[in-house]
């Protein structure tokens, strides 16, 4: 075998003696608390990088404070080729790279982009009582407000209906409250 081959890695371009790797959203698990941090660190080193954040009141016993909190605790998402993929994990803080069957999760454009939607609207929505309302396990697209084209599921939780936004490659989700006209079956 010559010394100077380099097997192609899955997603990669070739382009005569050029390798060309296609970068993907990866999913990486980081230590506990450490997400702004990697995501500061990463950032720093040119690699794009995604942490899904919100914020919540918090209260002590002598204030209540607004903090900013990691979505997904312990997850952050970085779009990266092969070779970066492996910078990120010598990256403190980086535990691993999450894998399924193997292989390192892929996390699509959309999903990211429905996640980006999802924390970007203002306000916490409700479901509202419309009939007719999606059934419970319906695939629903969302046809208004700020969150127009979120894809997901209907689900029930604890008695009331929610927008259930699923990112597979964790196997965690977001669950949202929109009114019911707000959606229609996908």
């Amino acid at each position: 075998m010559d010394p100077h081959f380099i097997p192609a890695l899955p997603g990669a371009i070739s382009l005569g003696s050029f390798m060309i790797q296609k970068s993907h959203w990866r999913v990486f698990y980081t230590f506990p608390r450490a997400e702004k941090k990697c995501e500061k660190r990463l950032a720093d080193r040119n690699i794009d990088v995604f942490l899904p954040t919100y914020t919540v009141v918090r209260q002590w016993s002598d204030r209540k404070k607004k903090v900013v909190e990691p979505l997904f605790r312990n997850y952050i998402f970085a779009r990266v080729d092969e070779h970066d993929r492996l910078r990120v994990l010598q990256t403190d803080g980086i535990v691993r790279c999450v894998t399924f069957n193997g292989s390192p999760a892929v996390v699509s454009d959309e999903e990211i982009e429905s996640i980006r939607r999802a924390i970007s609207s203002e306000g916490e929505f409700a479901v509202v009582d419309y009939v007719p309302r999606p059934e419970v396990g319906t695939k629903v697209v969302v046809t208004e407000g700020p969150m127009n084209g979120l894809r997901g599921e209907v689900r029930e939780h604890r008695g009331q209906t929610h927008l259930l936004v699923a990112i597979a490659a964790i196997r965690q989700a977001i669950r949202i409250n929109i009114p019911a006209q707000w959606v229609q079956t996908a």
